[in-house]
């Protein structure tokens, strides 16, 4: 027990923190305490981390047991009690919340209607969008540990270009920016991404010294800027929702003489709740808010490379239980050592388009074409019918990109294709230099074969 009062000292005053309006000297105070500990490499680090995710486990899982309807459905179905879950280990136990399953938002609310503060939803590609509401509460949770971060980055001045798309107000991305930067006391300029000759006026205007952006969306910022002789020192670049390399990381450190973070994460669990500092080659986990699991995608089985699934420890009006994210991911450890868990994330489990009687992935052919000189990043697929032959369209965005081009990059990455467009399996358009702007992946894949009202 006397081990346990440093622990349990730890988690009140982080719950406190945490759970409360935090003003932006607070947050300061906060990210100095913080700093010092995040760089330590002790064992007793880690097991503090450990200690205090499994006691938000058990809180997190007798909250839903008695305030969720679809997850005390679960677990009565199951003979299960918040007893039987005591540890990490004891998730097994129960079943997995797929992106089908929460479409029902209603089951999954905790607090009533009128304790809802906000609702942020997925961009609705492939179907009615997925919402997610939040109280109070976790809007607090979620402003003030995120703006403590910013102000690990950046402990003075803090002007923060925001260029992520704004496609629709529910959003997350934009949206959580505008308020973490709030309540870390910084001024957000938000942008979005429509333009890169305009964004980079902004950025003359203001002189940001961050940038919150996409990798494939500053990569199309960078090359501007280098076209017109624009520099500016950043002291920090935090990327997120796509692929980021080393080539990325070696362009926008030598341009703007940054520091480059990458950030993982989705709506689902709310936003970016992993964290790659410039030195480390892996994901670190967000364990005080989430627990993750990899799993065989096929079979539900515990694994060390597979589907991520994530429990969330700190939500009030919607929290989730074992959500399978479609994202794949393979444990890992990161050279640095730090007192969080470490994951490589591998892209989807889901961009395998079957089409024209062969197999093709969404994030192969995108990083093939994304090498292409000119090329955004930005690529959307689309798959339809014509007639009764499959039809696969390439949008590719970026001014003097050739058709030809693109085309010999796909034959090349794919040498099966022609075969299957010359024996009839499959049509091929390709269309270049159009404007994704609004796309908020780097990626979109669209399959409407199978849209009834097409027939």
């Amino acid at each position: 027990m006397t081990a346990m009062i440093p622990v349990n000292l730890v988690e009140w005053g982080l719950r406190t923190f945490e759970q409360h309006v935090s003003s932006p000297i607070h947050i300061r105070r906060a990210a100095n305490l913080l700093k010092h500990w995040f760089n330590r490499k002790s064992k007793a680090s880690f097991d503090i981390i450990s200690a205090i995710q499994q006691h938000r486990l058990h809180n997190a899982v007798n909250y839903m047991y008695h305030r969720s309807p679809a997850y005390r459905q679960i677990f009565i179905c199951r003979g299960l009690g918040p007893s039987d879950i005591l540890t990490v280990y004891d998730l097994q136990l129960l079943p997995f919340t797929t992106s089908q399953d929460i479409r029902d938002w209603q089951n999954y609310l905790c607090i009533q209607a009128e304790a809802l503060r906000a609702v942020f939803t997925t961009a609705g590609t492939t179907g009615e969008p997925k919402r997610f509401y939040y109280s109070q509460r976790d809007l607090e949770t979620l402003s003030n540990l995120e703006a403590v971060f910013l102000r690990l980055l950046v402990p003075e001045r803090l002007v923060v270009l925001v260029a992520l798309p704004m496609i629709h107000g529910l959003w997350i991305g934009s949206a959580k920016a505008r308020r973490i930067i709030e309540r870390a006391g910084g001024l957000p300029i938000i942008v979005g991404t429509d333009n890169p000759k305009e964004t980079l006026k902004w950025m003359q205007r203001f002189s940001p010294n961050l940038v919150i952006s996409s990798p494939s969306y500053f990569t199309a910022l960078t090359r501007e800027a280098g076209q017109i002789g624009y520099q500016l020192r950043l002291e920090a670049v935090v990327l997120g929702g796509e692929t980021l390399t080393d080539n990325h990381k070696a362009l926008f450190s030598k341009h703007w003489d940054a520091q480059v973070y990458n950030v993982y994460g989705s709506t689902e669990i709310g936003g970016g709740k992993t964290i790659a500092l410039p030195e480390c080659n892996a994901f670190h986990l967000d364990d005080l808010q989430l627990v993750t699991e990899i799993i065989d995608p096929d079979t539900g089985v515990t694994a060390n490379e597979g589907e991520l699934v994530f429990t969330t420890l700190s939500r009030e009006a919607m929290p989730l239980l074992r959500y399978r994210s479609g994202d794949r991911g393979r444990w890992t450890k990161c050279a640095c050592e730090r007192p969080l868990r470490a994951i490589q994330f591998l892209g989807r489990i889901d961009d395998l388009i079957v089409a024209g009687d062969m197999n093709l992935y969404g994030n192969v052919l995108a990083n093939a074409i994304a090498q292409i000189p000119r090329a955004s990043g930005r690529v959307a697929i689309l798959l339809d019918k014509l007639g009764l032959t499959d039809r696969l369209l390439v949008r590719v965005e970026g001014e003097g990109v050739s058709e030809e081009k693109v085309r010999q990059v796909l034959f090349r990455t794919y040498p099966e294709l022609p075969t299957n467009i010359a024996n009839g399996n499959l049509v091929l358009v390709i269309d270049v230099g159009v404007r994704l702007g609004k796309q908020i992946k780097a990626l979109k894949i669209e399959d409407a074969r199978f849209d009834t009202r097409k027939i």
